[in-house]
């Protein structure tokens, strides 16, 4: 029979095997870190790496394929591909979109990091 919350009744007791093992290592809360893995202070840290660079070359793969699907759109109506240029063309604006809001995103990274310096 299985023993797990939802069989059994019982509701979990909140601490994690990671969490556990933590309290018992003597390593809760230390380097501002606590048993949840989020920074003391409550707050999320953000990713060392920006996105910038991935998100503009998926965008630029994404045109090329626009490119080519609009110089081959007579073959794909009469196979029935078309929806292939409707969705190169989606990929694009997407990625546009995208590039947007990791360049904004990269931008209050390094406003904070100066503001923080100074």
């Amino acid at each position: 029979m299985d023993q797990d919350a939802g069989t059994s009744g019982r509701q979990p007791s909140g601490r994690t095997p990671t969490a556990v093992k933590a309290v018992e290592a003597g390593a809760d809360g230390v380097d501002g870190v606590t048993d949840g893995g989020a920074p003391a202070g409550g707050g999320l840290a953000p990713l060392p790496y920006d996105g910038v660079g991935s998100v503009a070359v998926g965008t630029v793969l994404w045109l090329i394929a626009l490119i080519v699907m609009i110089a081959m759109v007579g073959t794909l109506r009469h196979d029935g591909h078309l929806w292939w240029l409707a969705t190169a063309a989606c990929g694009f604006g997407l990625g546009l979109v995208g590039l947007f809001i990791v360049i904004r995103r990269r931008d209050r990274i390094r406003r904070g990091e100066r503001s923080s310096a100074n």
